[in-house]
């Protein structure tokens, strides 16, 4: 019988685990056992079950983890092979993992070979369960309710590419759009959040518009006039240290528009100089919202040598970026599973995306960073109901060895 969801929900979390397990047993292995070939004679381990484990550790998600394992014995031989070289805890945990794929085995398939048939198996798309749809939907009302505050829709736009004065680092531009957004006079203020320290001389926000080009040496954040509405800029409170947030008040009452741009110089490692795992990018559901439209614009030098991954986790947790695989994020991820598209915004009929013109808009942010959308491959995530109080994210693992 095919799987239901909530089985590939599990298993896909029991894969993660895994590959979290295994990802430090390889940190503790020498380069020189980081190829099928260097492993297999490091180990004196079979040299297609290192194939196996390595394509397991590089796996682009946790079911494929599953697919691609040896099997039992090849596990078990691991294990045994591997365990004078790395410290206890770690392999207790590579057992444990290995114990519960076991288990998996047993309860889902009669062999590894049908369990790979079974993740293999074209999964028809859903239609989305009306109950689930209306569970989102509530959820979206009470929250609402709750806070006094929403947003109809949430665009935000990330670019990364290569710095060119700090070639250690990637140069993230974005731009996060909230539209028609409605705030009661008891909900919290509306704050603007972002990672990186402000600078010392910070007074306020800058006002962007079209004909505005970027200083990229240092990190801005600025209010682009022709996405908000007009004055905005003179609801701008105070900047929260505690947080790093841009507090605006007494906007109640009324729907209103704020898209912001960020230019961040000096935070994401460059992972074609720098032995990083992952970059990643998110944004956090801090404001009850109908519609979220998430577009990452990865430069294509970095695509190439990279996998894709998106996940939906619970609050907001500070990963420190290219420490983590998403994977290693296995215990905060929800049952959301979010579709990620490629998206050529050349094409005009993708040039709007939900109502929104989001060739423009990217178009706007790429004019003001000076970058030609052409160096770039598009993704996209598109959500009805976001989770309130969760944090979608999508990942780029780079292949390291």
């Amino acid at each position: 019988m095919p799987l239901e969801q909530t089985d590939l929900v599990s298993l896909n979390r029991l894969g993660e685990r895994i590959q979290t397990a295994l990802s430090v047993v390889m940190s503790h292995l020498p380069m020189q056992a980081k190829s099928i070939a260097g492993l297999s004679a490091f180990l004196t381990y079979n040299r297609s079950n290192s194939q196996r484990i390595l394509n397991a550790f590089r796996s682009k998600d946790g079911l494929q983890v599953l697919t691609q394992l040896p099997g039992i014995a090849g596990q078990q031989e691991f294990a045994d092979k591997v365990s004078e070289h790395i410290p206890k805890p770690a392999l207790v945990e590579l057992n444990q993992v290995f114990s519960l794929f076991c288990q998996a085995l047993n309860q889902y398939a009669r062999s590894h070979a049908e369990l790979k048939r079974l993740l293999n198996e074209p999964l028809q798309k859903e239609i989305t369960d009306p109950s689930e749809q209306d569970k989102r939907e509530a959820l979206f009302s009470a929250s609402k309710s709750l806070l006094g505050s929403h947003i109809n829709t949430l665009f935000c736009c990330y670019v990364l590419t290569p710095n060119k004065h700090k070639p250690q680092f990637l140069h993230e531009f974005a731009m996060i759009s909230k539209l028609g957004m409605m705030r009661s006079p008891a909900s919290p203020p509306f704050v603007q959040f972002y990672t990186h320290e402000h600078p010392d001389n910070f007074d306020k926000p800058e006002l962007i518009d079209k004909t505005s080009r970027l200083d990229a040496t240092q990190f801005h954040i600025g209010i682009a006039k022709e996405y908000s509405t007009p004055q905005l800029e003179s609801y701008y409170s105070s900047y929260s240290h505690s947080n790093s947030g841009l507090v605006f008040e007494d906007i109640t009452n009324q729907s209103f528009d704020a898209t912001f741009l960020f230019s961040n110089p000096d935070e994401l490692a460059n992972p074609l100089v720098d032995a990083t795992h992952c970059s990643s990018t998110s944004i956090s559901i801090k404001t009850p919202t109908k519609k979220m439209l998430m577009m990452v614009l990865l430069d294509k030098q970095i695509d190439r040598r990279s996998t894709v991954n998106v996940g939906c986790y619970m609050g907001n947790q500070k990963v420190k970026e290219g420490k983590l695989r998403a994977s290693d994020l296995w215990t905060e991820r929800l049952p959301e599973f979010p579709e990620l598209s490629i998206i050529d915004l050349a094409a005009p009929n993708r040039h709007t995306v939900a109502g929104i013109n989001a060739k423009q808009m990217c178009d706007y942010l790429l004019n003001y960073a000076g970058l030609d959308g052409n160096q770039f491959r598009c993704y996209l995530i598109e959500i009805d109901y976001p989770i309130w109080s969760s944090t979608y994210r999508i990942y780029f693992e780079h292949d390291l060895v």
